[in-house]
């Protein structure tokens, strides 16, 4: 069996240039910094492996 290593750098691409999350004004997340993004996703990859 191969170790997974989540692709966090393409998760980040996906949520900053694609989806532009940063001008996305949801309710709720107003909170929500790239610091923020950065560690749920550091987290994730963490989980997912």
């Amino acid at each position: 069996m191969f170790p997974f290593t989540a692709p966090v750098r393409d998760l980040r691409f996906v949520l900053e240039e694609l989806l532009e999350y940063r001008s996305l004004a949801l309710p709720g997340f107003e909170e929500t910094t790239p610091d923020l993004v950065e560690a749920v996703l550091e987290e994730a990859a963490k989980l997912a492996g």
